[in-house]
């Protein structure tokens, strides 16, 4: 258990220690981007999945085919 903590210890320590090659502002960016929807959902727009209609009018056109059949 000792050898693992010490491994990722220093991985950690590799990516953000003083002797990374990465600098610390520089993981700022990254990390907001992924965190941007649920650091400021208002911010972010809706998902490109449906046009934002509801499923209520799929169902509907779904019985009107079958009606006409």
């Amino acid at each position: 258990m000792d050898s693992a903590l010490d491994v990722g210890y220093r991985v950690v320590e590799n990516f953000f220690g003083p002797g990374s090659g990465i600098p610390w502002w520089a993981w700022v960016a990254p990390i907001v981007l992924i965190f941007w929807k649920m650091l400021m959902p208002m911010v972010v727009p809706e998902g490109a999945g449906g046009g934002g209609s509801s499923g209520k009018k799929d169902k509907k056109s779904k019985k009107d085919k079958k009606s006409k059949k």
